[in-house]
C-alpha cells in the first residue's frame, strides 16, 4: 500500500525538505498531518474551492504536485489536490482503493500492469490519448554507476546498455545492483531496459534467459536506499534525481556511464481515469492541472524536484547539479510493454511465475539428431530444459508432461508421462525423473492430433485466475499418415473448442533453420489463430534452454 502525502501550500524550501528528509521524516517532524479519513494534508489551502482531485503519484514526483498545489488553490480556476504516494506495483491497487481521478506513475510502463483501472488510454501507436493520457510530464535518466576498472570493461564492450547485458551474461566478475523492481520504477525500468537490448537484437527467449542469469548476480536494494555499487565489479543502476545528491561520493574512484545506444529514463506519465474525465468539474480540474504542469511554474517545480521537464523550451537541460553527467544517447528506449514488465517481475518474484503448464515433447526419430552448436541430441536439450522448470515454478503451479509420436498409446499419438498436478515435493521429484527419461522412439509425429488433445486437456483442467499454458516442442512435421485431421481441420476444431472463460495459452516451439521449416511454421501458426496460438522457431542449441526460462517468466506470447 502507498504511503500518504498531500495538498500543500509551500515555498520552495518545503520542496527541498521533501527531497532531503523524505516523506516519513516530514510526518515525524509534524509537517504532514494525517487526517482521520486516511488522507494526508500539509495545509488546508482554499477550502472554498470546489474543484477537487484525488491524485496517486510516485514518491519522487509528489514534491512537484506539492509545490504547485498552493498556486493552483489560489487562482480563479482553482484546484485542490489530495495526493497519495504509491510506488511500483502497489500503485494500481492504491488507485483502485482510493477512487483516484489521476495516476502519475514514475514510468509509462506501469500502465500495462493495470488493465482494469478504467484509465484513459494511449492513442493509436502510443500517441497522446483522451484527456492527455500518456503525456510525459517529466523524466529522469538512469545511469550505470561503477568502479573505474569495470567502467573500462563496459567502454571496451561498446559503452552501452547492450554491453552491460552482455557482460552480465558472459563475465563472471561483473555484477548488478538495482532497487527492488516491484517497488520502484528505477529498478523495473533499469533492469527491464537492460534486458530489452537483448530482446531487440536476439528475441524474447534470449532476453528472458539473460535476465534470469543476471538476477543470480544481482544485489536487490530494498527500501529507500540507492543502488550505488559496494563491491568491485558491481554496476548500480541509479536514476538522475537520486544520483545528483550523491555525485561527490561517486566521484571518489567511481565512474558514471549513460550508454551510447539508448537513452534509458523514467517517464512520469499522466493517466486520468475515464470516470473523472466524464465529470465536468473533475475534467476541468484535470485540464487545469495538466496546463499548470506544462507552464513555467510547473517546469520550476519539476526542476526543483531533480527531474527534467520534457515539455519545457530546453527539454534535455539537466537539473542543477547534473551538468557533469555523461551525454545521453539521442535514441529513447521505448517504454516496456506489459509482457516485458512481466518478465522483470517474474524474474524477481517466484509467486509471479504461478502457472498451470502442460509440456508436450516430440519423441520422433529426428529429435535424436544433434542440435546446431551442440553435440547433444535435441531431445536431451529439451529434457534438460524440462528439468529446469521444477526449480523455476512455485509450489502452487501445476506441471504435467506428455511425449508424442505416432500411436504411442493406441489409438492416441501421445502418452502421458506425468499428470498435471501441484508441485509438491513428491511431484517435483517425479518431474525430474520423468524429464530425465525423455528419449526418442522410432516413430513419426502425430502433431495435429496431439496439439488438439493437449489444448482440450489444458482447457478441461483450467483453474480460475491461474495462467493456463501448453508448451509443445517439435521438429514441426506432421507424419501421422493414419490421421484424418488436416491443418485446416485442426484450425476448425480449435475454433469450435476455444472458450474465453477457459483461456489456454498455446505455444508450439519448432526446431529448424531451413526455409521449409519457416514455411511450415508459418502455416501452422495461421492454423492456430482461432486459439491465439503462437509458434516460436529455434535454430540453435542455446535457444532451447531459453524457451523454458521464458515460459516460466510469463509465457511465450508478447
Amino acid at each position: 500500500m502507498g504511503k500518504h502525502a498531500a495538498r500543500i501550500g509551500v515555498a520552495r524550501w518545503t520542496v527541498l525538505a521533501l527531497l532531503l528528509l523524505g516523506l516519513p521524516a516530514l510526518v515525524a517532524a509534524g509537517l504532514i498531518v494525517v487526517r482521520g479519513d486516511g488522507w494526508s494534508a500539509l495545509s488546508p489551502g482554499n477550502s472554498a474551492c470546489d474543484r477537487k482531485l484525488k491524485v496517486v503519484t510516485a514518491s519522487s514526483f509528489a514534491p512537484v504536485l506539492s509545490a504547485l498545489s498552493a498556486r493552483l488553490a489560489k487562482t480563479d480556476s482553482c484546484v485542490r489536490m489530495d495526493i497519495v504516494v504509491a510506488d511500483g506495483r502497489a500503485a494500481p491497487d492504491t488507485v483502485r482503493q482510493t477512487g483516484a481521478d489521476l495516476w502519475i506513475p514514475d514510468d509509462t510502463s506501469w500502465v500495462g500492469t493495470a488493465p482494469d483501472l478504467g484509465l484513459a488510454r494511449l492513442g493509436p501507436d502510443n500517441t497522446i490519448g483522451t484527456g492527455g493520457a500518456g503525456t510525459v510530464l517529466a523524466d529522469s535518466p538512469i545511469y550505470m554507476v561503477t568502479d573505474a576498472p569495470t567502467a573500462a570493461k563496459l567502454r571496451t564492450a561498446g559503452d552501452s546498455w547492450l554491453a552491460l547485458a552482455t557482460l552480465l551474461d558472459k563475465d563472471p566478475t561483473v555484477r548488478l545492483a538495482v532497487r527492488e523492481p516491484g517497488t520502484s520504477g528505477d529498478g523495473m525500468v533499469g533492469a527491464g531496459s537492460m534486458a530489452e537490448t537483448i530482446w531487440t537484437g536476439q528475441g524474447m527467449d534470449a532476453s528472458a534467459q539473460v535476465l534470469s542469469r543476471a538476477f543470480k548476480k544481482t544485489r536487490t536494494v530494498r527500501g529507500g536506499d540507492l543502488a550505488l555499487p559496494r563491491l568491485p565489479g558491481e554496476v548500480g543502476l541509479v536514476a538522475e534525481y537520486s544520483l545528483v545528491p550523491q555525485l561527490t561520493k561517486v566521484a571518489a574512484g567511481g565512474a558514471v556511464l549513460a550508454g551510447k545506444d539508448w537513452r534509458v529514463a523514467l517517464r512520469y506519465t499522466w493517466f486520468p481515469t475515464t470516470a473523472a474525465l466524464a465529470d465536468d468539474d473533475r475534467a476541468a480540474a484535470l485540464a487545469r492541472l495538466l496546463e499548470a504542469l506544462g507552464s513555467a511554474d510547473g517546469t520550476e517545480a519539476i526542476t526543483a524536484a531533480g527531474l527534467r521537464a520534457p515539455r519545457s523550451a530546453e527539454p534535455d537541460e539537466p537539473p542543477p547539479g547534473a551538468e557533469e553527467l555523461p551525454t545521453l544517447a539521442s535514441r529513447p528506449m521505448p517504454f516496456l510493454g506489459a509482457h516485458h514488465v512481466d518478465h522483470v517481475l517474474a524474474t524477481w518474484y517466484a509467486e509471479d511465475r504461478q502457472t498451470d503448464l502442460l509440456v508436450v515433447v516430440d519423441v520422433s526419430g529426428s529429435m535424436g539428431d544433434p542440435a546446431p552448436g551442440s553435440k547433444q541430441p535435441l531431445i536431451k536439450l529439451v529434457a534438460e530444459g524440462c528439468q529446469s522448470l521444477e526449480g523455476l515454478l512455485p509450489d502452487d503451479s501445476r506441471l504435467g508432461l506428455w511425449e508424442f509420436g505416432t500411436q504411442l498409446d493406441p489409438p492416441r499419438d501421445y502418452h502421458e508421462l506425468l499428470p498435471a498436478e501441484s508441485l509438491t515435493p513428491s511431484h517435483r521429484d517425479a518431474t525430474l525423473e520423468a524429464c530425465k527419461k525423455l528419449n526418442t522412439h522410432s516413430s513419426g509425429t502425430g502433431l495435429y492430433e496431439t496439439i488438439l488433445a493437449a489444448y482440450k486437456s489444458a482447457q478441461d483442467n483450467a483453474r480460475k485466475d491461474v495462467p493456463n499454458r501448453v508448451l509443445l516442442f517439435t521438429d514441426g512435421r506432421n507424419d501421422d499418415k493414419g490421421s484424418k485431421l488436416t491443418l485446416d481441420g485442426l484450425s476448425a476444431a480449435l475454433k469450435s473448442t476455444a472458450d474465453e472463460t477457459r483461456p489456454v495459452s498455446l505455444s508450439v516451439v519448432v526446431f529448424g533453420a531451413g526455409e521449409s521449416t519457416k514455411e511450415s511454421s508459418a502455416k501452422l501458426e495461421k492454423a492456430l489463430e482461432p486459439a491465439q496460438g503462437y509458434v516460436d522457431t529455434l535454430s540453435t542449441a542455446d535457444e532451447v534452454s531459453a524457451v523454458f526460462i521464458h515460459v516460466a517468466a510469463g509465457g511465450l506470447h508478447g
